[in-house]
């Protein structure tokens, strides 16, 4: 058996090499918001091998009006509108975040292939200007919520995210990572158009769509009427389709979310075939869960003898002979 200080927890994301597999999923973990309420150096304790903050878009947006978010049967249920202060304040935010050593990949949004360009040409040219921390390595363009003209998600559609991965490539040489929808029939047609298009990578499942109701009025209770569903309850969703785009796209690095509240939750996504593993709700439970996840994790590899977390990856998609 081998010990549990004895895990070899390191994973290479495309080209970037992360300390282990857990990073946090976007708009889930405030870095500086946690920073301000953890006693001691909490950029020297941050427990994630890369931090994805919030998504970030050309312009300012409100978001959606409250209430914005409830609980629901082993989840909650969110419609924040991808509520942000724009990419020209997301720039002058990047000073605060120098003393983190681990890498950023931003989260990027739009309603079009322009948008995400915008971004992209506008991070691109504030990170040639000033050169040093924070690393940011790279992108995850979240082309999976209902943000497209006429109220579509760009993610449905093998075309529409083929155009955004494309507008995105050809502005940097940084890591590209694209987030796919689980609102679809067949995942798979969407990740290999973005592997076509130029992604490095791809992150999935984002959110499932669905509805709470006030159980007073029988109305819906979010403002925005729907709402993204995360937590537990799609897991079993979020490991088929992983493992989907795994035998479909082998060699794909790839980052699986949807549901991981434990080592073992992280250590199933990488049997079904991810790379590293994004938490999501889990973070909303208390500041020490993703180290708790992590313990967990190095955990569950030395109960199975795995020297490496690596040696688990696609356990899950062998055929029995």
């Amino acid at each position: 058996m081998t010990g549990v200080d004895g895990v070899d927890l390191r994973v290479d994301l495309g080209s970037l090499t992360l300390e282990h597999p857990l990073v946090d999923a976007s708009g889930t973990f405030d870095l500086l918001e946690n920073a301000r309420r953890f006693r001691g150096d909490y950029f020297a304790a941050f427990p994630y091998a890369a931090y994805v903050p919030k998504t970030v878009t050309s312009g300012p947006r409100e978001g959606n009006p409250p209430p914005r978010v409830t609980e629901t049967a082993c989840g909650m249920i969110n419609a924040i509108g991808l509520e942000n202060p724009g990419v020209e304040a997301f720039v002058s935010s990047l000073p605060a975040l120098r003393p983190l050593r681990q890498p950023v990949i931003v989260s990027v949004g739009g309603n079009a292939p322009e948008d995400f360009a915008a971004v992209v040409r506008h991070l691109e040219e504030a990170l040639d200007s000033s050169p040093g921390p924070p690393h940011v390595a790279g992108y995850e363009l979240n082309v999976s919520c209902p943000n497209v003209r006429g109220g579509l998600s760009i993610g449905v559609d093998p075309g529409a995210t083929a155009a955004v991965t494309t507008a995105v490539r050809a502005l940097t040489s940084r890591l590209v990572l694209v987030k796919l929808t689980p609102n679809v029939t067949d995942v798979r047609p969407v990740a290999r158009a973005a592997v076509q298009a130029g992604a490095d990578g791809l992150s999935l499942v984002n959110t499932l769509r669905g509805m709470v109701l006030d159980p007073a009025t029988l109305r819906p209770f979010l403002g925005n009427r729907t709402g993204g569903l995360c937590g537990p309850a799609i897991k079993p969703v979020a490991l088929r389709m992983v493992a989907e785009v795994a035998e479909e796209l082998p060699g794909v690095p790839l980052v699986g979310m949807g549901g991981v509240t434990s080592g073992r939750d992280a250590l199933e996504f990488i049997a079904c075939g991810a790379t590293a593993v994004a938490v999501g709700a889990a973070n909303f439970s208390g500041l020490e869960a993703p180290r708790r996840i992590l313990e967990e994790l190095r955990r569950e590899c030395a109960a199975r003898g795995f020297a490496r977390v690596g040696d688990a990856r696609g356990l899950a998609l062998a055929r029995a002979g």
